[in-house]
């Protein structure tokens, strides 16, 4: 780059003292010639003793005026790098006002945004300025500039001055509850910071104060013990420091045939509380232990008294419960036989108390009837709500036959009865809490001369046929719910819906005849409602959103 500068007058008229303006490097008092290049420059006023005689040569480019003329002599300057200095309050010593530079430049105009640097207007960070020096380092400037710079705005503050209270509005309203956090800076240098809390209290070391949540209205005071710590006294900070982060609420209006509910219902700041007094609750925290186990060989997972149990081996399959004996109560695991399987193996075992709440506010801070027996770390711990359902256990609550059926599904008898029947008396159907769900049947004879049965479900249609003949083989058609997925495309044995004795069916049946059959599962059925909010597809699929429902039953035995 070039910049224009201009040398110091000679003129005789000029008393000693005479002071100018010039680029520092470019034009020195006494300079006999002019460096052309040089890493840094500086725009400084000199104050120079007049010498009445003739001006020097100034590297054969330029002349200055003779003693009976008052002209100037311009002169040139290359800078190949470094930084360009301004003093923006060489007469002052008054401290620049943050954010209140505007300085221009051959052109360019360098903004001051109140954090020490001088922007362009792409918004790139091309000065540094020092509040309390006035000076600003150019970085960039653009070429051929003419000197001096124009200062087009400049705020100094007389003195060092200090606030001890402040009260502020934020941008938007409402706020959200413990979201808002106050910083500032004392005359001394130290950092405030204080954040609110879910009441509207403001507090941190040194500053106190109250905020409004709804309206968004903030007023903080500023103090410190005194000497002697026997009180409070004001603490005196730069009002250009202080500075607010808060998370405000926006609403949209929704309609409510979008929503499903009546949006005047919902509360406004959109919390709504899921526990209440007198709830069941689970406390939950899972861990993981990887283990290289030997076969017969009991390993320890770490914690006792465990509630639920997930093996992997190390492609991620998983690993049948039939595999491994669990000793829940002391914490152990052992695998009788370990072919198959990959190690190291990976145990996911999760403890859990179940306690009742006595109290629940809005916060998310319960309050439970009997204190916790595990250990729950922070922010690894999950509450659960639990859905009492009551006394539960597998049964066929009804049984007959029929000569035919209409394929219409009834709870009664519907026609005439079929000559043969089942008895299930003696030989009862077989149902079991883990396979039986709750159903409509129908065990129907389609080839009497040959023994073909089908067994045909209301809710998963045809779920088993083949031959169900007196001596024959028992129908155990599997749950596939019970099932697990070993890998590989392989699966553990599973869970019957239903097991009907071989030995219950005496002959005598006709084509068409038909045994109607109903089921109660063990585990309730229940509507699931799940809400998502807006947001985005995560990168990572595993840390895609979702939920487990567990089923969990307390067995009094007598």
């Amino acid at each position: 780059m070039r910049l224009t500068g201009y040398a110091a007058p000679a003129n005789p008229d000029c008393p000693p003292g005479t002071t100018y303006e010039a680029w520092r490097g470019c034009v020195e008092p006494g300079d006999t010639g002019l460096p052309s290049t040089g890493t840094t420059g500086e725009w400084v006023t000199r104050q120079v003793a007049y010498t009445p005689a003739l001006g020097q040569p100034i590297r054969g480019t330029a002349v200055l005026a003779g003693a009976a003329t008052t002209e100037a002599a311009s002169a040139t300057l290359t800078l190949t790098d470094g930084v360009l200095g301004v003093d923006l309050t060489r007469s002052l010593s008054s401290p620049i006002v943050p954010g209140s530079v505007r300085l221009r430049l051959g052109g360019w105009l360098y903004r001051d945004r109140g954090d020490g640097k001088l922007y362009d207007d792409a918004g790139a960070a091309i000065a540094d300025l020092d509040y309390a020096t006035g000076r600003a380092a150019l970085r960039r400037w653009p070429g051929g500039a003419s000197v001096p710079p124009t200062v087009e705005s400049c705020l100094t503050s007389y003195g060092q001055w200090g606030q001890i209270a402040a009260s502020f509005r934020t941008a938007t309203a409402p706020l959200k509850p413990e979201a808002l956090q106050v910083v500032a800076t004392t005359l001394e240098g130290t950092q405030l910071i204080a954040t609110a809390d879910a009441d509207g209290r403001i507090q941190g070391e040194g500053i106190e104060g109250r905020v409004d949540y709804a309206v968004g209205v903030a007023a903080v005071h500023f103090r410190q013990r005194n000497a002697e710590d026997t009180d409070w006294e004001p603490l005196a900070v730069d009002p250009t420091t202080l500075r607010y982060n808060a998370v405000a609420y926006s609403y949209l209006p929704l309609d409510a045939d979008i929503l499903g509910i009546d949006g005047t219902r919902l509360p406004a700041d959109g919390r709504v509380p899921i526990y209440r007094p007198g709830d069941l609750v689970m406390i939950l925290h899972a861990a993981e232990t990887a283990l290289s186990p030997s076969a017969g060989v009991a390993a320890a997972l770490g914690r006792t008294r465990l509630a639920w149990v997930r093996v992997t081996d190390a492609t991620g399959a998983v690993v049948s419960g039939e595999r491994y004996q669990l000793d829940r109560a002391a914490g152990q695991i052992m695998f009788p036989d370990l072919a198959g399987l990959t190690l190291p193996l990976t145990v996911r075992h999760t403890v859990g108390d179940l306690r009742q709440v006595t109290d629940a506010q809005i916060s998310g801070w319960l309050a439970l009837s009997r204190p916790l027996t595990h250990d729950y770390p922070a922010g690894e711990t999950i509450v659960a709500g639990c859905l009492i359902i009551g006394d539960r256990r597998a049964r066929v609550s009804a049984t007959w036959d029929q000569a035919s059926w209409s394929g219409a599904w009834a709870d009664a008898p519907s026609g005439s009865a079929a000559t043969a029947t089942l008895n299930l008396i003696d030989h009862p159907i077989q149902v079991t809490n883990e396979g039986c769900d709750t159903d409509r049947w129908v065990l129907r004879c389609t080839n009497a001369a040959s023994d073909q049965w089908e067994l045909i479900s209301e809710n998963r249609g045809l779920v088993w046929q083949g031959v169900y003949a007196p001596g024959g083989e028992d129908i155990a058609p599997i749950n596939p719910r019970t099932r697990i997925d070993l890998g590989g495309g392989s699966y553990s044995a599973g869970a019957p819906y239903m097991t009907i004795p071989a030995a219950a069916n005496g002959g005598g049946w006709s084509t068409g005849n038909v045994v109607r059959i109903d089921t109660v599962g063990a585990i309730a059925e229940f509507w699931v409602a799940r809400s998502i909010q807006q947001s985005d597809e995560p990168v990572d699929p595993a840390a895609a959103d979702g939920c487990e429902i567990h089923a969990l039953g307390n067995i009094d035995r007598p």
